[in-house]
């Protein structure tokens, strides 16, 4: 048959397992329920002793459903106390204290309401509240349905670990949070907010995604446009020819100038003097200087007048519109005609 032997308390995590603690008398095994059963029930005592109790529990807790006993049940409690379970393991001290009373075993009964006591002191409770209640609201805990009564008041023994909360009713959105439960004494706090509707849900996801913004890429430079090359040559020519014309000038005032000495000096001779004559030729020079300056600053003038007319933007023509430029350079000076029909 099988023993009990009292193990002491350890550490670990999960859900309190719902267990009546006054439990009707078990239906009958059979020969080789209990073979598996005791089977069970000493693999697990044994891995139990080597501190193998991820291996352990499970098999103590098979035994028991396979062949329940008090026996098996308070070593099941002494498992999943040493695991940490204290809400699995304060349900099953409970339980077996109870069985152990009816069946006039005393010793095992106090053993078990004892130990229930104490662990009782150190469970950890979480306490749910719900914002809004909606018809046919269905609340679980790490997957198991609670009661409407469960699901309030002081708080639901459950054992330390990470708990999966979820609601659900008809026509509303389903909402779940996960929470880590520390080992207690502890009362954790779980606020359940008021359901969305699912048609909200459904008109979001019937809407039109939102299109992209537009790209605006930036226009490549028009060639009538400020800035274009032709126009910024046509305003460098047009400064280099008012500079020329501007040394012309200089050049035919200096020119005007020697001349006149020269018509003082030789007014009233007929012959006139070398340094009259030498006058003279250098009046010609300095006109002549003047005449190329001036001629080659109308040029320059002109063609940058012609750049920049020519420049313009193409998407804005003026209607009858004409503009030529004729340029010349000749030995006496330098002219040019600039003519246009608006």
């Amino acid at each position: 048959m099988r023993s009990f032997r009292a193990r002491h308390a350890g550490a670990g995590l999960a859900l309190l397992s719902g267990m009546s603690l006054t439990s009707p008398l078990w239906a009958q095994p059979t020969a080789a329920d209990k073979a598996l059963a005791e089977g069970l029930f000493q693999d697990g005592k044994k891995l139990m002793d080597e501190d193998r109790l991820q291996e352990a529990c499970p098999k103590l807790a098979e035994s028991q459903r396979v062949d329940p006993t008090v026996g098996t049940l308070l070593n099941l409690a002494v498992c999943h106390e040493k695991e940490g379970k204290t809400a699995s393991a304060w349900a099953e001290f409970k339980e077996a204290s109870a069985l152990a009373a009816s069946a006039g075993q005393q010793d095992r009964s106090q053993f078990a309401d004892k130990r229930a006591s104490e662990l009782e002191a150190r469970l950890t409770r979480l306490v749910l509240e719900v914002a809004q209640a909606a018809p046919g609201m269905a609340i679980t805990l790490n997957g198991k349905e609670l009661s409407a009564a469960a699901a309030t008041g002081t708080g639901i023994p459950v054992d330390p670990g990470t708990a999966t909360i979820e609601a659900r009713a008809p026509g509303k959105q389903p909402w779940s949070q996960q929470v880590t439960l520390d080992p207690g004494p502890s009362t954790p706090r779980v606020v359940i907010p008021p359901l969305a509707d699912a048609a909200a849900q459904a008109q979001a996801k019937a809407a039109p995604a939102a299109l992209p913004a537009p790209v605006v890429r930036p226009e490549a430079a028009k060639p009538g446009a400020t800035g274009s090359p032709l126009r910024a040559l046509g305003f460098v020519a047009g400064g280099v020819g008012l500079a020329g014309i501007g040394v012309g000038a200089v050049f035919g005032i200096m020119a005007i100038q020697e001349a006149g000495d020269v018509e003082v000096g030789c007014s009233g001779n007929f012959l006139c003097s070398r340094a009259d004559v030498e006058a003279n030729e250098s009046a010609r020079s300095t006109a002549m200087v003047s005449n190329i300056a001036a001629g080659a600053g109308l040029v320059c003038l002109g063609a940058g007048v012609a750049m920049v007319l020519m420049s313009r933007s193409p998407e804005k023509p003026v209607a009858s519109e004409r503009v030529w430029l004729s340029p010349s350079v000749a030995s006496d000076g330098g002219r040019v005609t600039l003519g246009g029909q608006w």
